[in-house]
């Protein structure tokens, strides 16, 4: 993607949506016949080919880890209580707690480096990120950004993502200008911190292949080597998509289909769905009817599917890439929140906020839908 279909206008500032706080998540087209026709809706029992279960209070983002063969997710435990939180590792067939590794703050983002197994765990209200032993459960060390926003509050991190190939970290922020943290996975240090770049930095993903870091916002997605650290692209629709919309557009978080040069990008207000973008031209290809609230996301090269979970619909939709009919909307207590897919691309876990009581963990067996 290059410059030459840039709209953003230098100087416009990227506020986080009021409708609740970000990290408690991690043009459009005609409809076509198979966007209309109906999905099958599946519901969701305890047993068969989806699996619920509960695990813990206040959790948030999750991965798989191969070398472990197990389900890590992130606990914060009571939100508004002082204290830490927890990582829970998971059985992947059963979702039984296998270990629970205790930290003295705060997780809601989570991410992996599959080849050392290191667990990275963000702390949002700290502004700080711990890395954690995923074969042993031993925790390695915290490190904290020393950024503060106007308030004089350390600047709230959102989403990990790890670029193995060259041994980083790559955190986002959200704030006046947008965050960007880029921490060296050899010495567990801060490498450079990317601030007040009028870019927006809500959700984050990378193109590891292509040496590309995506990161998104209100109406908008910017494009940022990751070898020079310039932001070589962006792109920005129009804030409203009917005047009388009551919030403006914002792509909370995105998917990349690197080699379809496609990204997916969940719409999070006013109802309007999952858009796709061609990343060689900026334009919306499609806009997908997932859901009320749509936060997490995730493509599967391995079935070219996409799924997305809609908080406020209480839905997971399995969607076919090619096509962009919705197969099945799975529906699941409120509130869905993040996706993650295991390496033979068969299985989702999704983490399920509750209003109340213990929030679970379920596991989707994609083949048995």
């Amino acid at each position: 993607m290059s410059k030459k279909f840039t709209l953003l206008t230098r100087g416009m500032r990227y506020l986080p949506v009021a409708l609740f706080p970000l990290f408690v998540l991690g043009c459009t087209s005609q409809p076509s016949d198979s966007q209309n026709a109906s999905p099958s809706v599946v519901s969701a029992p305890v047993s068969g080919p989806i699996l619920r279960q509960d695990i813990a209070k206040g959790i948030y983002e999750l991965v798989y880890s191969p070398v472990s063969n197990a389900v890590f997710v992130a606990s914060s435990a009571e939100f508004v209580s002082n204290g830490g939180g927890s990582i829970y590792q998971l059985d992947p067939n059963t979702l039984a707690v296998q270990r629970q590794i205790d930290l003295p703050l705060k997780p809601f983002a989570l991410a992996l480096d599959t080849r050392s197994n290191t667990l990275y765990a963000g702390h949002t209200l700290d502004g700080a990120v711990t890395a954690i032993n995923a074969t042993t459960g031993e925790v390695k060390g915290t490190l904290r950004h020393g950024v503060n926003n106007a308030k004089g509050k350390a600047v709230h991190t959102r989403q990990i993502v790890v670029d193995e190939a060259a041994n980083e970290i790559i955190v986002s922020g959200v704030t006046d200008g947008g965050f960007i943290w880029v921490i060296d996975g050899k010495n567990f240090s801060t490498s450079r911190i990317l601030h007040g770049m009028d870019a927006p930095t809500a959700g984050l993903t990378l193109d590891a292949a292509n040496h590309k870091l995506l990161v998104s916002g209100t109406a908008a997605y910017a494009v940022f080597d990751t070898q020079s650290w310039e932001q070589v692209g962006e792109n920005r629709i129009p804030e409203k998509l009917l005047p009388t919309d009551g919030k403006r557009r914002f792509l909370v978080n995105t998917a990349l289909d690197s080699k379809g040069e496609r990204l997916f990008a969940n719409q999070l207000n006013n109802g309007e769905g999952t858009l796709v973008f061609d990343m060689k031209t900026g334009a919306i290809l499609h806009t997908i009817p997932t859901g009320e609230t749509p936060v997490g996301i995730r493509y599967n090269p391995i079935r070219d599917e996409v799924y997305v979970a809609s908080r406020e619909s209480g839905t997971l939709s399995v969607i076919d890439a090619t096509s962009y009919a919705i197969k099945h909307n799975i529906a699941l207590p409120v509130y869905p929140n993040s996706i993650a897919v295991a390496p033979d691309g068969q299985r989702l876990y999704v983490s399920v906020k509750q209003p109340e009581g213990l929030e679970q963990v379920v596991r989707v067996d994609l083949n048995a839908l």
